[in-house]
């Protein structure tokens, strides 16, 4: 039985969410450009950990903000999450982002490619379901797990075999679209039971 400060399943959700190594050819230009890929990193993990924190702080008061429903969010936010999930898998032909100084790299990749509007309406709904203590404990190890990943992307950087992080990257959208059909189908499901 999982608790509020393990959910293994919950913590998957969370990774597949920020997908990390779509993040990877970003920190590939900053290299290519010689610039401090792991000060990018670290920057960019802790930059997007704090805007999800504020994030499944305060995002469940929008809901009594905007008088909008629990499950009308549930299918507008798996909506946005589809829209992600596929095109992830959809191959990209754009080659590396460009990439200026530092600063404007680490925000790049904390938001929106880590904690974009996907990974906020996903924390949001999740927050509402569970509670902030439940989604603290568990946004802290996704983070975590995506900061080792990115640390490791660093050290390793100069023998990373590119084509294996794109097909990576396609199948972590694969999982993500089916979260974003589970996410709709669960939103649906509920309005119809609403109007029963």
């Amino acid at each position: 039985m999982d608790s509020i400060f393990l959910n293994p399943a919950l913590v998957l959700q969370i990774f597949v969410l920020l997908n990390p190594l779509s993040s990877f050819p970003i920190l590939m230009s900053a290299f290519k450009r010689k610039m401090h890929v792991r000060k990018i990193a670290v920057g960019a993990v802790i930059t997007a950990y704090v805007v999800a924190l504020i994030i499944a702080m305060f995002g469940p008061v929008l809901f009594k903000v905007f008088g909008v429903s629990l499950d009308a969010f549930r299918i507008a936010g798996g909506i946005v999450l589809l829209l992600l999930g596929l095109s992830t898998i959809r191959p990209q032909k754009n080659g590396d982002r460009e990439v200026t100084g530092v600063e404007s790299t680490i925000s790049i990749i904390a938001t929106p490619m880590l904690t974009g509007p996907a990974t906020i309406s996903f924390i949001t709904i999740k927050t509402y379901e569970l509670g902030f203590s439940h989604l603290f404990f568990n946004i802290t190890y996704a983070f975590i797990i995506v900061g080792l990943l990115f640390i490791l992307f660093g050290f390793a950087i100069s023998k990373i075999n590119t084509t294996l992080i794109d097909i990576s990257s396609r199948i972590l959208g694969l999982f993500l679209t089916a979260v974003a059909i589970e996410m709709m189908a669960k939103g649906i499901s509920g309005i119809i039971a609403s109007l029963v």
